[in-house]
């Protein structure tokens, strides 16, 4: 469906953006679709489609700060050898 604003389908940008995301360049992406679909659209218009509908990092899935680590040691004997090991857990979450 084209609305006012759009002058390619939804469609036709899906399938560019797929091209593309495939491994195709901007401008093989132009002649594919050019080609195929006999959609004309420059390889700038290609570039905008994918800034437009890239991928956003939600803004909630944010790396907080931690203030405090609770961290535990332990050697161990490997072979003939001693090592430490040392493991850092989270408190609140409990994720090392």
């Amino acid at each position: 469906m084209i609305s006012k604003r759009n002058r390619t389908s939804s469609e036709h940008i899906g399938y560019g953006l797929y091209l593309y995301f495939l491994g195709l360049s901007l401008r093989n992406v132009v002649k594919a679709l050019s080609y195929l679909l006999t959609v004309k659209r420059s390889h700038v218009s290609i570039w905008k489609w994918i800034q437009k509908f890239h991928y956003q990092r939600k803004s909630s899935t944010k790396k907080k700060q931690v203030s405090e680590y609770i961290v535990d040691e332990t050697m161990l004997k490997v072979g003939s050898e001693f090592i430490w090991l040392w493991i850092a857990i989270e408190p609140e979450t409990g994720k090392s």
